[in-house]
């Protein structure tokens, strides 16, 4: 039994391994300190997710260069000049529905001009080993005659390797709370970016939280494969079977 466990614990190690993921909640800054309400996020901001640098802004004109900054909002912070990331459950700003606040936490990440048409989300990644896998959190999609949608696409350089998008923004089904994008399997992910693609014109908010890419680092580490794992599995029965008959004699 000691060895099936100590084989048990060696495989889930080596896949273990085989991939880092960590996740940026904005809950503090750049540097490891804690944001306060409405605060820059610089071009050169570099937020880590274990062995990934994460940059964010925005390019407002789609001419590919970044030209607007983030912007970190404190949850349920309503200030004289209406900077709010959402409208949020009921007539609450910037607060999540029930059963949902922990899940936002106390911060997330905004456009700098709240409620107006930002143009394209950007996230840039710095990371030694291939991003396969990310995923990220956009808050209160909903609408009435006027709707909200999303569209997010992952890039390796200029080229598209996948794209998701939210559902349509019709009625209150996400109301303060999360719509959760996930890419897997892809080669390298080196940008994201997230576009509006409702009929609103107006009033369009970007509450973004949660952000997590996965590192592939099995050029440095290899995973048995599943015929591997029964083999060893399968010796380690056979070197029990035989100590115990051994035993018995």
């Amino acid at each position: 039994m000691k060895l099936l466990k100590t084989l048990y614990s060696s495989i889930f190690l080596l896949v273990a391994l085989n991939t880092e993921a960590g996740l940026i909640d904005f809950e503090t800054t750049a540097s490891g300190g804690l944001p306060t309400d409405n605060s820059t996020i610089e071009f050169s901001d570099a937020f880590m997710a274990d062995a990934v640098t994460v940059h964010f802004g925005f390019d407002s004109n789609a001419d590919g260069i970044l030209d607007t900054k983030a912007v970190i909002e404190e949850v349920g912070n309503i200030d004289n000049n209406g900077d709010t990331g959402f409208w949020g459950f009921g007539a609450d700003k910037d607060t999540a529905a029930p059963g949902f606040t922990s899940l936002l936490g106390n911060f997330f990440l905004r456009q700098s001009d709240p409620y107006q048409p930002f143009g394209t989300f950007v996230i840039l990644y710095d990371a030694i080993n291939p991003v396969t896998e990310a995923s990220g959190e956009i808050w209160d999609i909903d609408g009435g005659r006027n709707t909200e949608r999303f569209l997010v696409k992952a890039f390796d350089g200029e080229t598209l390797l996948d794209s998701i998008e939210s559902p349509l923004g019709i009625d209150n089904t996400l109301d303060g709370k999360p719509w959760t994008f996930g890419f897997s399997d892809l080669t390298d992910i080196t940008k994201i970016e997230i576009t509006f693609t409702g009929s609103k014109s107006k009033g369009i908010g970007l509450a973004f939280n949660n952000f997590s890419p996965t590192e592939d680092i099995s050029p440095v580490v290899s995973v048995p494969e599943p015929s591997t794992i029964s083999l060893l599995l399968a010796c380690a029965m056979i070197v029990l079977y035989r100590k115990k008959y051994s035993h018995n004699l």
